[in-house]
């Protein structure tokens, strides 16, 4: 029998929506049409496959507003933000779009009368399991490319953001892409494990926690699907008093504050130098005070709710355990003030001090409007605090010196480094973690590695008779 599940505004806590998750024989059925859909996908010529995910690209872009509203009603996302985040879908529809014909094997070295070479086939049928934080965004910037090789995918979407996913695959039917190529299937984690588990899946990209993800990949692991990982991320952001102190300031504030924190290469520690630190926290406490935090449909709010009862309740936990433990709270710390009687999930930007304390706030990932901040007094003590987490997603560096900004990015353990900048994602720009936060690369030619497999070929091109092993045969 089917199970329903709610949809529920973080901003009224009102049910947005009643959505079926799908039964055990309707996750079968999807993995069997996705299997039978891929064949006739594979099939199609690149160029044929490039047209129809560009004309998909043009119908999200057409319907942006509708998806961002989408999105925006189950997630509490700014709707300006969420606005961009449908857009920057359609971007990754037209960069896959231009991708399908540079799929490329290797020529390899052999010796002469012999020749091999290789070919990057697709994987199958692929399953993609979705965060909540961004939803049309990681859709887009995870089915893409599976879809530009040649698999077919099936989305699963967070039970808590799932709205925008019908709909991006509605659109994908009117851009042609053949039914069964594009599927969504919804449900909680239980939905989710199933189609893991299912040996009809050859490939997997999940985004998420480390614990779930470490149950996507027992899961897969029975079956030795191929498995790509985007976890979590606690990145750092390092502060020299060399470094443009305002542009820095303006990073550290956006770092931390868009998308209310809630977004896994938020940079969440501040690592900053001592001899700069009070003038540099103060300057930050100034700037917290300013976010409009509100209504996500507001066109003036910076800052909207955290999604889901259990998340806030996870962040205020860490905000309190924090002072419990000895950090100072500068600012921020629950709901801002004019909110504090509204039904919403506000959360004023946090900035806590952490003085020289290894506290829990400071190592575990809050996913909420919280910024910690620690001192250092040389290169070396700025490295060590950066790399002292199990996750190792992001990190940024703020200094003028050329040759220290490069010292530090070769040091700092994470899988995307950043030099006197903010968080760059783009469809072209590959993004993966290091530790705990993922196996595998997004975007650009490393996600080509996660969803296909190189097949090798070796052909006899010389004359004459095989070499003779044995005598005789």
């Amino acid at each position: 029998m089917s199970t329903t599940f709610d949809v529920i505004s973080p901003v009224s806590g009102e049910t947005v929506n009643t959505l079926t998750a799908a039964s055990d024989q309707e996750i079968n059925d999807a993995v069997q049409l996705a299997i039978r859909a891929q064949k006739v996908w594979a099939a199609m010529t690149p160029e044929v496959r490039s047209e129809r995910l560009w004309a998909w690209g043009a119908l999200i872009e057409k319907h942006y507003e509708e998806i961002a509203r989408l999105d925006t009603s189950c997630t509490g996302k700014v709707l300006r933000d969420a606005r961009v985040d449908a857009r920057r879908g359609a971007r990754h529809a037209r960069y896959w779009a231009g991708m399908t014909d540079k799929i490329y094997g290797q020529q390899l070295a052999d010796i002469t009368g012999r020749l091999s070479y290789t070919k990057r086939e697709p994987l199958g049928a692929y399953l993609v399991i979705l965060p909540w934080n961004a939803p049309a965004h990681s859709f887009m910037a995870r089915a893409t490319p599976p879809l530009a090789c040649g698999n077919s995918v099936i989305v699963k979407p967070s039970e808590l953001s799932p709205l925008s996913a019908s709909r991006l695959v509605s659109l994908s039917l009117e851009a042609g892409i053949p039914e069964g190529v594009l599927q969504v299937v919804h449900g909680t984690g239980e939905v989710g494990g199933a189609l893991s588990a299912h040996p009809g899946i050859r490939g997997i990209s999940f985004t998420g926690s480390p614990g779930t993800g470490r149950r996507i990949l027992h899961a897969a692991a029975d079956t030795f699907k191929k498995v790509t990982l985007e976890l979590g991320g606690k990145s750092p952001i390092v502060v020299f008093p060399d470094a443009d102190l305002d542009s820095a300031a303006r990073a550290v504030v956006m770092g931390i504050a868009a998308n209310a924190g809630q977004i896994c290469a938020a940079s969440s520690r501040l690592i900053v130098h001592r001899e700069i630190a009070s003038h540099f926290v103060s300057e930050l406490r100034e700037r917290f005070s300013r976010i409009v935090v509100g209504d996500p449909n507001d066109e003036s709010t910076q800052v909207g709710p955290i999604v889901c009862r259990r998340q806030f309740d996870h962040v205020m936990g860490l905000i309190d355990r924090g002072v419990r433990q000895g950090a100072t709270l500068v600012t921020g710390g629950g709901k801002p003030q004019h909110l504090r009687d509204d039904r919403g999930l506000y959360v004023a930007p946090t900035l806590l001090d952490l003085g020289d304390r290894d506290l829990d706030v400071g190592r575990a990932e809050v996913f909420g409007p919280v910024l910690t901040v620690s001192r250092f007094d040389t290169e070396e003590d700025a490295t060590t605090l950066a790399n002292e987490t199990e996750y190792g997603l992001a990190a940024y560096v703020w200094t003028s010196d050329a040759g220290r900004l490069v010292r530090m990015m070769d040091a700092i353990d994470a899988g995307v480094v950043h030099g006197n900048s903010t968080l760059v994602m783009d469809s072209g720009l590959p993004f993966g973690g290091f530790k705990s936060s993922g196996l595998g690369g997004a975007f650009g030619i490393d996600a080509i590695e996660g969803c296909t497999q190189t097949k090798r070929y070796t052909i006899r091109t010389g004359v004459g008779q095989l070499p003779q092993l044995w005598d005789g045969v």
